[in-house]
């Protein structure tokens, strides 16, 4: 197996083709057509792509066709990035050379530009491509590869160990022109923005004050590095520092800083990765004022509040980094109910099971609920977060889950007659099965043999010999001589209901040993799974729900669940067992009502609600969090933990 540049050779090798620059004003994608060779029946590309409005997150892979482009609903006022994914079914040379998009652009234009990486035979069309593979032999004239991996390491570096602080960008008023003294008099504070930078050595200046005759002052010199990638996702492509720029330190510090003095770095093979800048104490300037447009006023505001209302501006961040170090969504479990953060109530009959679950030498989890412990479908924890979302809001879910059920398959039904009740869909048999098997309302049931009800649906009411399922009457056909339904062992595990009596579940979590179902108010969607889930075996669950891409993802994983000896040459990678992406039409989910777990045969633990989608890439490394690092990307956080049971003690005198 092996992937050379733009050539690949052995089935299972890919290529990731990249955007360098986005595409702009762009209103519908109507297809697209691309150049390779070596392709036939026997051998070819498997080909899918992904799309995002900032270069960074992007939306879950799905297959390149003209009808799934089409389908995207893309803002022209924003940039349209793109990656493909090209991987190779079979075995023979293959080779990409371009990709052109039919774009539609808000002025009404259709246009086909060829996308290509330029080669050594030069380039015809625009070279915008980054080809980015895997494998291949190893040039040792050949520093381009380096030099990226620099840039990527920088970027990471940037990402992981920066320090973020408000930047305020400004830039020079063209109307203040000197062009005798080829200067500026006048700039324009135009946006504000969240940017990481890094320190030098992670020293950080002193807090040593400087006495002089005139006052008192903190050290003058302070010297930080900025990423470009990092800045020019923040303020476009080409922005970099200037003079007059200033940066609010909002962790650690609490101080405000101008730039003095900008310089690329002279690093590794002269990439220019980040800038070296010179950070001087802030002072207020008559010179610098703010654009008038949102931006700019908000920048304003910022830094009104910034230099004008120190105290309860810096109280605000204190809070802040007070709660994050604590981390009270996650540890604030470990007390009395009364001092509980995350759970409002729970049943006293609810078994929480203390057992490390190992994926290798990492540990995931160390304490679960046995949910089997509560009568099926009763509450067994209240949660305080009451919280839905919105058309716009994004989210992800994730949990890991050991199914317990006894009998995960019933016995097999056949259908005699399909008729219509009240707009419902009917089965009607000769018997239901009975001795342990009984289905009753809340059941899911298989279903084969059908015109138009083959899949999984959910029993509503079991009349006589019959059951009615909550699915719409579409017709009585049957497909088969012998159409049939069996009952699921299904364990619906976590819900988002009302206080109403019934009470409406407005999102629901359940899983069979073949499906998994989400709820959302009406909709269920509903994943066949390829592999199924096996009794006493530990599976995580990521739903990623992208309101942008207009996507619900389910990606489930499996572990090796080892408990040896800690060997640094493990991994914490999960097995992807099965992933497929829905179509999801955004709808709003009202607050207020209460995230609820249910009594089913299921162990549960490690319960996570993001604000964010998950990116495939970076799953299973966290799924593979018992602490969870990006604290602030979370709304509920439930590992499990006990309460703490303190014994009373009394004064004897």
């Amino acid at each position: 197996m092996a992937v050379n540049g733009r050539t690949t050779d052995a089935n299972g090798d890919a290529i990731l083709i990249s955007l360098q620059e986005p595409y702009k004003n762009v209103v519908e994608v109507v297809g697209y057509e691309d150049v390779t060779k070596g392709e036939n029946t026997g051998t070819y590309y498997n080909k899918q792509f992904r799309w995002g409005t900032d270069g960074v997150t992007y939306s879950d892979y799905i297959t390149l066709t003209n009808v799934n482009l089409e389908a995207l609903l893309l803002d022209p006022n924003k940039p349209f990035w793109v990656q493909y994914r090209y991987e190779q079914v079979g075995d023979g040379i293959l080779e990409f050379e371009s990709i052109a998009l039919e774009l539609v652009t808000d002025g009404g234009v259709i246009c086909r530009i060829p996308q290509i990486e330029c080669g050594a035979e030069g380039c015809v069309g625009a070279p915008n491509l980054v080809v980015d593979c895997c494998g291949g032999g190893w040039n040792p004239y050949d520093l381009s590869r380096a030099s990226s991996m620099y840039n990527q390491l920088s970027a990471i570096t940037s990402n992981m160990f920066g320090f973020c602080v408000d930047y305020f960008k400004t830039k020079a008023d063209q109307r203040s022109r000197d062009v005798i003294l080829k200067e500026y008099s006048l700039f324009d504070v135009i946006k504000d923005a969240e940017v990481k930078i890094l320190i030098p050595d992670n020293e950080l200046p002193t807090r040593e004050i400087q006495f002089n005759p005139m006052m008192m002052d903190f050290p003058v010199q302070f010297e930080v590095h900025i990423v470009k990638s990092a800045f020019e996702a923040v303020f476009g492509l080409g922005a970099k520092p200037e003079m007059r720029d200033y940066l609010y330190f909002k962790q650690y510090m609490n101080r405000m800083y101008e730039i003095d003095a900008i310089a690329e770095a002279d690093d590794f093979m002269y990439a220019g990765s980040y800038w070296r800048v010179s950070l001087v104490p802030y002072q207020k300037r008559t010179a610098v004022m703010f654009e008038n447009t949102t931006d700019g006023q908000n920048a304003k505001a910022d830094t009104d509040a910034l230099t004008s209302n120190v105290e309860d501006k810096f109280r605000v961040e204190r809070e802040n980094e007070f709660r994050d170090v604590r981390k009270d969504n996650q540890y604030k479990t470990i007390g009395t109910l009364c001092n509980d953060y995350v759970r409002r109530s729970l049943d006293k009959r609810l078994t929480i099971k203390e057992e490390n679950v190992y994926n290798e030498w990492t540990i995931i989890s160390k304490y679960h609920y046995k949910l089997g412990s509560i009568k099926n479908g009763d509450e067994s924890i209240k949660y305080q977060y009451e919280n839905g979302w919105g058309e716009t809001d994004d989210r992800a879910f994730t949990f890991w889950v050991r199914p317990q059920y006894k009998t995960p398959i019933g016995n097999n039904t056949l259908i005699l007659s399909i008729v219509n009740n009240n707009g419902k869909t009917q089965f009607n048999t000769s018997g239901l099965p009975t001795f342990g098997n009984t289905i009753y309302a809340g059941d899911w049931v298989t279903i084969r043999g059908t015109n138009s009800y083959n899949g999984i649906a959910k029993v509503i009411e079991v009349i006589g010999d019959s059951i009615v399922i909550d699915e719409a009457y579409i017709d009585d056909i049957k497909t088969t001589g012998s159409p049939s339904f069996n009952k699921e062992a299904s364990n619906n595990f976590m819900v988002y209901e009302n206080a109403l009596i019934p009470a409406t579940q407005n999102v629901s979590f359940t899983y069979t040993s073949n499906w998994f179902i989400m709820k959302i108010n009406e909709t269920y969607y509903k994943w066949n799974i390829t592999q199924p889930l096996l009794k006493s075996k530990w599976y995580a669950i990521v739903i990623n729900l992208n309101a942008t891409a207009k996507q619900l993802g389910l990606f489930l994983y499996d572990t090796l669940e080892t408990t040896g000896a800690v060997n640094p040459q493990f991994t914490s990678s999960l097995n992807l067992i099965f992933n497929n992406t829905k179509t999801y039409t955004p709808v709003t989910v009202l607050d207020d009502d209460t995230w609820k777990l249910l009594g089913c045969q299921t162990d549960l633990t490690n319960i996570r609600i993001w604000k964010k989608p998950i990116e495939e890439e970076l799953q299973s490394l966290i799924l593979s969090q018992y602490v969870v690092k990006d604290t602030h990307l979370t709304l509920l956080l439930d590992n499990a933990s006990p309460e703490l049971l303190l014994q009373d003690v009394t004064d004897a005198r």
